[in-house]
């Protein structure tokens, strides 16, 4: 009967998907992380989550939304200023702090809104989570704390 139960556990958690990627900016101890979770293996949706950290001085796990497809999450970057991020999915759009990691604000969609410098983007490759930097001739200079 364990047997059983393990097996089925198993199958019912074979379809689920929980990963994460990692922008570092000044190493890793200052990066941005994206997470997706999905909860059941039925559903094609993904609950997406940004931790944003600046060891030692703060790290803070914020739940951004939740996504469908699972397969074409996308979160763009873009350098906003001194220690502040712009993050983009799809039609929303927020701001997030990494001097104290705690100020995530949900922006209004603007879709002709300067964003500031493109950083990167996280997106599906080969069924996970990767983030890709721009170029490096266009990636910003990160700004000292």
């Amino acid at each position: 009967m364990r047997k059983i139960l393990m097996l089925a556990t198993a199958l019912l958690l074979a379809g689920c998907t929980e990963d994460s990627a990692t922008f570092d900016i000044d190493g890793q101890d200052h990066a941005l992380t994206i997470r997706r979770q999905q909860r059941y293996f039925w559903e094609d949706k993904v609950d997406v989550a940004l931790l944003a950290s600046r060891m030692p001085d703060c790290r803070r796990l914020h739940k951004l939304a939740s996504f469908a497809p699972a397969e074409q999450t996308r979160v763009d970057v873009f350098a906003a200023g001194e220690q502040a991020w712009n993050l983009r999915m799809g039609q929303q759009l927020w701001q997030i702090e990494t001097a104290t990691c705690d100020g995530l604000i949900e922006l209004e969609y603007d879709p002709k809104a300067d964003l500031g410098q493109p950083a990167g983007s996280f997106s599906v490759r080969d069924g996970k989570l990767a983030f890709e930097p721009v170029a490096a001739a266009e990636q910003p200079v990160p700004q000292a704390p």
